[in-house]
């Protein structure tokens, strides 16, 4: 079984707000010659990677409500 995260999404209002700022990532990266993929920092890694990332995903957490989920495709240091 899987395992999760769940992340506060500071600063962002709505889904919407959160969507336009990962577009603009998106469009940033692209710019910069990287990898076009959404990217999030934590402060560690997380200890059970193993099991997070066949099948997990990032739930957002926006204005105190979970309210996105996104697939995780890999977690590297």
């Amino acid at each position: 079984m899987a395992l999760h995260i769940v992340k506060l999404c500071v600063g962002v209002e709505s889904i919407e707000h959160l969507a336009k700022l990962d577009r603009e990532d998106l469009a940033r990266r692209k710019r910069e010659g990287k990898r076009p993929e959404l990217v999030f920092t934590t402060r560690q890694m997380p200890k059970r990677a193993d099991a997070i990332i066949p099948g997990g995903s990032v739930y957002w957490v926006i204005k105190g409500i979970i309210q996105v989920r996104q697939p995780l495709k890999a977690l590297r240091p």
